[in-house]
């Protein structure tokens, strides 16, 4: 019976041993299928700043279309179907309180209508009642933060007279602002066919928005408290539905500083997010993602990717050092030339304003540019990289010789013979012209100086022969002040060299030859002291001697005239 379990045993180890790899491949196969997460069609879809040569690339990620810009230049940093279609749901509200800001004082206070129960029911909303009056600053705060419908509603009606004339108002403003696919039918974003617009338009949007301080304030606030109205007993307090503001949420970044967030189950979720980060301020768009948690890591993602890869060229108010009188290298005539056209004393570029985003490793000698606007002499520089546009520089250039009034071929007159093409090359229109008008008014000069010549000869010869004195005295100046500059240049440079030349000869030198030296020095030093007050010494005995002489003239002067006194009295006296 033993030998039979024993049989038993070693065959069911043999089975087990034979099925453990088959057991194996099957459950890891089993765990493959349930941990394999399906991959959306979108995850593929280009990544148009990836294809710019010299760009950082970008992350891969599920968002339909993304972008991210610096808010300061414009810059694109990156884009993922930037312009394609798309629904915005909730973030179509940036637009809504951007317009109720810009055209309403928010201390005004508004009154409710039915229109606040024309959303879908099941909507975002804060149960605000027909006839309900609410402050127009509540009203921002609760369209941004709670995201409330209803409140959207009727800050449109009350802005433009109904819904539909308020989407007409945000139409216009997205056309205002360079929105290339968009068209609002509503102030909250519930799904409509006809509500739509893409990642750059959303951009240009917030960027828009962002640039209003009101605007700043209220997308920043993580808390907000809408105290009773007259027809609600109980304040209405909520939080920012963002949760990169909210410093308690997984999601949370330091560098947020607000957004919006937008979901219908049309739309899936959107996303617009605001960053600042060692002087960068950018702006982060996700447009249909399926889930708040991937809308949230996908937009940390790009915006920390253009934050790591892109640095900024921020200057303002820059100014030419060297005038047209130092690049000319006119000093060698001195102060006279300045008088000769006061035109030498401009610099070539006054106030400069530089806003550039560039990537990591590039440089400001890898851009291009093209004058996209010029007012006078005030012109705006758009910058390039690789054909990617980067930011602009505007500033004020001046022109050595301004001749005549032509225009630039963008049609804007301006005071000066170039005109600048787009590609930057500076061209000469209406030159022949000028160069007519200038022959002719030689010939009338010329005629008229030998006319006044012919009969005022005396003066003219009078008046040239002064000329020539003034500029034999000119040329003589000039002279003089070259050969003056040319001897003291010489001269400071035979003293650089005997320095240069003296510095070598002690580099040389050993310690004990160092102190040698000092030692002489000191030596002819003192000598030196010693000679001097020797010197002194001898002029002050001289100066003493040189006075006891004079006492002794002056006391022998003296004698002589008392003695020949005393004989002119002896002689009196006998001829009495």
């Amino acid at each position: 019976m033993k030998r039979w379990k024993s049989v038993l045993s070693a065959l069911l180890a043999l089975c087990l041993l034979l099925l453990a790899p088959s057991v194996y491949i099957l459950a890891e196969e089993s765990q493959e299928e349930e941990t394999e997460e399906e991959i959306p069609e979108s995850w593929y879809y280009t990544i148009e700043s990836n294809e710019i040569e010299g760009w950082p690339e970008g992350p891969q990620i599920e968002a339909a279309s993304a972008i991210v810009m610096d808010l300061d230049t414009g810059t694109i940093l990156y884009s993922k179907q930037a312009t394609e279609k798309q629904y915005p749901a909730s973030i179509t509200k940036i637009m809504t309180t951007l317009l109720l800001i810009e055209n309403c004082d928010l201390d005004e206070t508004i009154t409710f209508t039915e229109v606040v129960y024309d959303i879908e029911s099941g909507s975002t909303h804060l149960g605000i009642q027909p006839g309900e009056e609410m402050t127009l600053r509540d009203c921002a705060y609760g369209i941004m933060l709670a995201s409330a419908n209803d409140i959207a509603n009727g800050v449109a009606e009350y802005i433009a007279g109904s819904v539909s004339a308020f989407a007409d108002m945000m139409n216009e403003k997205a056309e205002e602002l360079g929105c290339v696919n968009t068209h609002f039918s509503n102030p909250h974003g519930l799904y409509s066919d006809d509500h739509y617009t893409c990642a750059y338009d959303m951009a240009l949007i917030a960027q828009a928005a962002y640039a209003n301080e009101t605007f700043r304030e209220i997308v920043g606030t993580t808390e907000y408290i809408i105290p009773e109205t007259n027809l609600s007993g109980e304040a209405r307090s909520f939080l920012n539905h963002h949760k990169m503001l909210q410093s308690d949420s997984e999601y949370y970044q330091d560098w947020c500083t607000g957004g919006k967030t937008g979901y219908t189950s049309q739309c899936l979720n959107t996303l617009v997010t605001y960053g600042s980060k060692d002087g960068m301020n950018l702006v982060s768009v996700i447009l249909r993602v399926n889930g708040a948690g991937k809308a949230y890591a996908e937009s940390t993602e790009i915006l920390e990717y253009g934050f790591e890869n892109f640095y900024t060229k921020n200057y303002d108010n820059i100014s030419s050092k060297a005038t047209f009188y130092d690049i000319m290298d006119l000093m060698y005539v001195g102060t006279a030339s300045r008088l000769l056209s006061p035109v030498w004393q401009r610099v070539p570029l006054e106030n400069c304003s530089v806003k550039i985003m560039l990537p990591n490793t590039a440089s400001m000698e890898d851009l291009t540019y093209t004058i996209t606007e010029a007012n006078g002499s005030t012109k705006t520089f758009s910058y390039e990289y690789n054909g990617q546009p980067v930011g602009t520089a505007t500033g004020k250039l001046n022109t050595l010789f301004v001749p005549a009034r032509t225009k630039y071929s963008l049609g804007t007159d301006i005071s000066s013979t170039e005109e600048v093409s787009s590609e930057g090359k500076i061209q000469f229109e209406g030159l022949d012209e000028v160069l007519e008008q200038a022959a002719g008014f030689l010939d009338e000069g010329y005629q008229i100086i030998t006319d006044y010549a012919a009969n005022h000869l005396m003066i003219v010869i009078a008046g040239g022969a002064a000329l020539l004195i003034v500029l034999a005295v000119l040329i003589s100046v000039l002279i003089f002040r070259a050969t003056a500059d040319a001897r003291i240049r010489r001269r400071r440079r035979l003293e650089d060299e005997e320095r240069k030349k003296r510095e070598e000869e002690i580099e040389k030198m050993t310690t004990a030859e160092i102190e040698a030296e000092l030692r002489e020095v000191m030596e002819q030093e003192r000598l030196r002291k010693e000679q001097e007050e020797f010197a002194a010494a001898e002029a002050e005995r001289a100066a003493r001697e040189a006075e006891e002489m004079e006492w002794k003239e002056h006391e022998t002067e003296r004698l002589i005239e008392e003695l020949e006194q005393e004989r002119q009295a002896r002689i009196s006296e006998k001829n009495r």
